[in-house]
Parts: structure tokens; sequence; C-alpha cells
């Protein structure tokens, strides 16, 4: 299972069964699944704070899928690789996870993908900056296509890792962690992306704020974000168009017409949105004048989850996100590597929403994987003995 999370960035590279699409990622999560529900079947936890939330997410996108998608095969892909794959998954990680060692290296398979997803992008964007060739508007990427790519898959991970460096007891636990998250960070921050740069914020401060120096590593870290402010005028520039409403580079600019578009698709299809996988046809007649975009979400939390699952599916995340804080609300009251868990999986959740306001941090094979993962990781550690 450490070797199908760690093969998160695997799912570029695609090939068909028949008439469905698969990619190595659900391959190697396929075999992973197939093994550990044969060894672990027993432990399997069939019931959890997230098996109502799951079914809600199943059911909606499968009623999407069968009656109000316009592309059954598609869709029906789209629903084994984003929901009922990574669920199945999350199960049987939920069942490994309740020992730590086996915790760790299910953490370090998710930690080699951001790794590699991390490493590949400094590597590309150090070499544009070598040759002066550095877009700051559209940097060049590695593996994934859109620098948003980049900050929405680190993003969760940097926060768990974050966590664990801050609080966990165990000092190996502590450096490699630290580790990954400077190189996390540093993607993310040369990634460009603003919403990547407010989410990398926030989820730091929801870490550090249950450390027993927060207001030292709070201070450090606005520190730290003040001199990249003022040691950068494309920095500085790029965080002012966020201020500037007329400007055509304004995120919420560039959404608002968007989000006018989606919310005309709900208004006349309220219950089943546009069809997994149909928002980009189903949106094309309720568009609002100067929409002129061809985007398959609608980059809002909401909305996409509304817009692809129906209102069923739109409750079974909300529910899920709800019980995530749950149950790390049980995890702060643990051991310190269950509580370390807990406030990782509150800044992966946060970055989430944060980010998910204005882009769309689920509906990746990758980040359904990733998202699931750390709901399993951080629900395994509640039942764990605390070893070293």
């Amino acid at each position: 299972m450490a070797l199908a999370l760690a093969a998160g960035p695997a799912y570029n590279l695609r090939f068909h069964v028949g008439p469905l699409p698969s990619t190595v990622l659900e391959v190697l999560l396929l075999l992973a699944i197939g093994l550990g529900a044969h060894a672990h079947w027993r432990e399997l936890p069939w019931r959890n704070p997230y098996t109502i939330p799951a079914a809600l997410l199943l059911a909606g996108a499968g009623i999407d899928t069968v009656f109000t998608a316009s592309d059954h095969v598609k869709a029906l892909g789209i629903w084994r690789a984003y929901f009922l794959e990574p669920m199945a998954a999350g199960l049987v990680i939920a069942a490994l996870a309740r020992r730590r060692e086996r915790a760790r290296l299910l953490l370090a398979g998710l930690g080699c993908a951001g790794l590699v997803v991390a490493v590949a992008n400094l590597v590309v964007d150090g070499v544009a900056l070598a040759t002066h060739s550095f877009n700051q508007v559209t940097p060049q990427v590695a593996i994934f296509q859109t620098n948003n790519a980049v900050a929405l898959y680190l993003e969760p991970l940097a926060a768990v890792a974050l966590a664990i460096a801050l609080h966990s007891e165990v000092r190996r636990e502590r450096l490699a962690a630290g580790a990954g998250f400077g190189l996390f960070a540093l993607a993310i921050l040369l990634s460009y992306s603003r919403a990547g740069w407010a989410t990398l914020i926030v989820l730091a401060m929801v870490v550090a704020v249950f450390h027993r120096r927060r207001w030292l590593v709070l201070g450090a870290a606005l520190v730290l974000v003040a001199a990249a402010v003022a040691g950068s005028h494309q920095v500085r520039h790029r965080i002012a168009v966020e201020f500037e409403p007329d400007n055509q580079n304004n995120t919420l600019n560039l959404r608002r017409r968007l989000w006018a578009s989606t919310l005309n698709l709900l208004a006349h299809r309220p219950l089943v949105g546009g069809g997994l996988n149909g928002f980009r046809s189903a949106v094309a007649r309720y568009r609002v004048d100067g929409y002129a975009e061809n985007l398959i979400y609608p980059h809002n939390l909401v909305l996409n989850f509304w817009a692809e699952t129906g209102l069923v599916g739109l409750a079974g995340i909300l529910l899920a996100l709800v019980q995530g804080v749950r149950t790390c609300r049980r995890g702060l009251a643990a051991g310190p590597w269950a509580r370390s868990l807990a406030i990782g999986l509150l800044g992966a959740l946060a970055a989430i929403v944060v980010h998910g306001m204005v882009d769309v941090p689920y509906f990746k094979n990758d980040l359904a994987v990733a998202f699931w993962a750390l709901l399993a990781i951080q629900l395994g550690s509640l039942t764990l003995p605390e070893r070293g």
C-alpha cells in the first residue's frame, strides 16, 4: 500500500482496458487494496466516522453517473477512480495504520510522492531561474499541467509533515518530516500560486497554534512571509493584483463569471447538477455574458461537488469534513503520535477548504487517494498503542 501511495503522480501514465481508461496508479492501488483486504479482512473498520459520508458520495456520484452523465463510460471511470477505489484504499489503510510503524510507512509513501512532485518542480524552477526564463505568471511545471496543481497536491502533505516536525516526540520523525516540509513549502512558494501561498500560511498557522511555543512559531512564520513579500517585486505585484477587483488577472474576477454560470446551471438542475464528468457540456447553455472559458469544474469546493455529484454527494463531502474535525478532536486528547496526526489532518483539511474556495482540491486521482489516505491514517492512530 505504501508503494501505491508513493505512485500518486503516476496517474499521469494512462492507458485503456477495453473502453475503460486506467492509470499506473490505479493498477498499483487495486493490487494493494486486494492484498491488504485479504491479509487484514477482520481488522477492516467497516463502521467508522466516514462510512455514511462515503456512502453519500458514492450514491450521489453513482446517481449522476447512471441518470445524468452525458458520457456514461467516462463517468463510470471517474466514479471508480475518484470515489470507489480511494475509499476502498482508505478502509485498508485505516486497518494498517493501527500500528505506528505501518502508519509511518504509509506516510512515507505519501511523502515520497510529494518529494517526486516537489523536487521535479524545484529542478525545473531552478533551471528557469538560472537561465532568466522563469515566468512568474505561469511558471514552468513538471509532471502536472499547471502550477496550481503542484500546490494543491503538496499542501495537505505539507500540513501533516509540519505537524509531525513540530509535535512528534520522536527525533528522527521530526527531522524527516521537517526536511519534507521544507521541500514541499519551497515548491509551493515557487509555484507562484497565489492561492497556494495563502493556503500555506493558513495551514502553518493551524498547525502552529497547537504548539506550546505557538507565538514564537507564528512570529517566525510571519517574519518569513514579510521577508518574501518585501524582497521580491514580483511577489508584491502578484499579491497586489488580488486587491484590484477590475484587474483581469484577479482570481475572483476570473472566477466570478464561472461561478455565476454554475449557479445558473444549478438553479435549473439543483438535485443532480451537471452529471459526473459532465459540467463542461452541461454549463454551456447556462453561460452568463462574458464567460468564455472551457473549464471542466467550477473551481469551488461546494460548487465542484454540487455540480458533479448533486446534493447527495455535496452532503457527503461536507459531512466527511465535519467528521474529519470530530475525529481530530479525539486525537488531540490522545498520545503524542495520535495528537501529531490529528493536528496534521486539521491543517490538511484547512488547506483543502481554503484552496478549494477557488480551485479543485479533490477531482484528480492522486488528490482523491491522498484525501482518503490521510483521513484513514489519522483514524487508525486512534486505536493504536503509543510506541516509538
